[in-house]
């Protein structure tokens, strides 16, 4: 182990006590001794346990290794009490000198400070530097060991949640838990979809979710209130591998839709993730994070999910979980807790399945997230129909129907939403839906590629014009 230069001033001190000569060895160490404190060094005993403590500048802590090896913030005055049964001396012999204890604990601020010290999403405990500064990850996520072995009851609740006379989605669920595992075993972020599972009632969504955090690591945490603007401190997200979402206290709001759409392209497509904690500065990170979100299939439920533009379709993946069965008894406490621990019994062979033995589909592999998003057909068009868009086109109806217009309509977007306002008996609604700048054009470029036999655009030299199709007419 190097030393650093005042661990060496102080081994002379400590080799000046083999010295035989009485006389000898006592100059030596009060010259020693009456060096200035920074130049002088802790014992050759201590320098060992110099390299597990750092300081947290943020939180002004030390943070020093427990019994299993994980590290954990002491403030100054228990970290005295750890000195002081490692020998150290904490008190000194004369008035005005440094103690060993005061050296150690300056030292640990000069040299060993980082600026961020906690769990840290797909990372392992330990240093580690990021964006130019120096962190210290604080605990492992514990990740279930691949081992070769059957995994029945698994793969029946699997099976009875994802596959369907109409469709088998287990190849797009074991795709996107493989590239999930593959990310945080290479601590890597790697870009993911948010996996969207919507079903009915108590058919085992929530209790899937609960599989799929030990899968990742066995942390998790509530997102939502980050994910749609109520708060802007993330701090909590961090340490968790699983942002796990559901319909629970889920808002319809078009402003919070769109807030949650945004944050899924920063949170699961950006780079370094800003860290935000209250009366703290934040700072840079690299968390490995992957999210799912397990709604009721009913119509008001869907809509808690983003707008799905261009920009965002990619980004999800969209499952129906059937309501099946149980494979195993779940009536009473004691049956529920078999069932649960069979099935964590079961997780080192289902993701040694997932790791070496499932391949990805060539033709649903993607360069970015590592296989290529899905959605459900019935979900998707349930979806769609409840868009912003195809709302403001039933506006768009109701308002052609009061003109009497059985013909084409033809103008550009300005020209519609002008008509749309003069109509009384559409005019509030028309106000609702477009709530953002330039939302009639953007609602028309939508509906042409969604509904291309209603809406469609043809540009001239001097302006983008539209040509709307009456429902009667179509």
């Amino acid at each position: 182990m190097d030393l650093p230069p005042l661990f060496a001033s102080r081994l002379s001190l400590d080799d000046a006590t083999g010295i035989e000569d009485q006389a000898t060895r006592r100059d030596i160490g009060e010259e020693i001794q009456q060096r200035p404190a920074y130049t002088r060094a802790l014992r050759r005993s201590h320098a060992a346990w110099f390299e597990e403590v750092y300081y947290d500048k943020a939180h002004k802590e030390y943070l020093i290794l427990d019994d299993r090896g994980d590290w954990f913030p002491v403030m100054e005055g228990p970290l005295r009490r750890h000195c002081k049964v490692r020998g150290m001396a904490i008190m000194t012999a004369k008035p005005g000198l440094i103690s060993e204890f005061e050296e150690f604990i300056t030292m640990v601020q000069c040299r060993r400070p980082v600026g961020y010290a906690g769990p840290l999403a797909g990372h392992v405990k330990g240093p580690r530097e990021v964006n130019g500064q120096l962190i210290l990850v604080t605990t492992d996520p514990q990740m279930p060991v691949a081992v070769p072995g059957p995994w029945p009851v698994l793969r029946a609740l699997i099976d009875g949640l994802f596959v369907s006379e109409e469709h088998d989605q287990r190849v797009h669920l074991y795709g996107w838990l493989q590239c999930s595992i593959l990310a945080m075993h290479a601590h890597w972020r790697k870009a993911g979809q948010v996996l969207v599972m919507a079903g009915p009632v108590k058919s085992g969504k929530s209790l899937f979710q609960k599989v799929i955090t030990r899968l990742l690591g066995g942390r998790e945490c509530r997102p939502y209130g980050y994910m749609t603007g109520t708060t802007d401190f993330n701090a909590d997200l961090f340490g968790c591998e699983h942002l796990r979402l559901d319909d629970e206290n889920g808002t319809t709001d078009m402003r919070a839709r769109r807030q949650f759409g945004a944050r899924i392209k920063e949170l699961l497509y950006g780079h370094e993730q800003r860290l935000h904690a209250k009366r703290k500065d934040a700072l840079l990170l690299d968390p490995v994070w992957r999210m799912t979100v397990a709604l009721n299939e009913e119509p008001e439920n869907m809509q808690v999910l983003p707008p799905l533009d261009d920009s965002l379709e990619d980004k999800l993946m969209i499952l129906r979980a059937a309501r099946c069965p149980m494979p195993m008894p779940t009536n009473s406490l004691e049956q529920e807790s078999a069932f649960w621990q069979t099935l964590m019994d079961e997780l080192p062979h289902f993701t040694h399945y997932l790791l070496h033995e499932f391949q990805i589909p060539a033709d649903l592999r993607d360069s970015r997230s590592g296989i290529r998003h899905w959605h459900h057909p019935e979900l998707i068009q349930s979806i769609r129909e409840l868009s912003a868009e195809v709302r403001f086109l039933a506006l768009v109806d109701r308002a052609l129907l009061t003109l009497h217009l059985k013909d084409t309509w033809t103008g550009t977007a300005n020209e519609l939403e002008a008509q749309l306002l003069a109509i009384p008996e559409v005019r509030g609604d028309v106000q609702r839906a477009l709530y953002f700048p330039n939302a009639c054009g953007t609602f028309l470029g939508r509906l042409a590629r969604l509904c291309p036999d209603r809406v469609r655009h043809q540009n001239t030299r001097n302006c983008r014009s539209w040509v709307i199709i009456p429902l009667e007419s179509n």
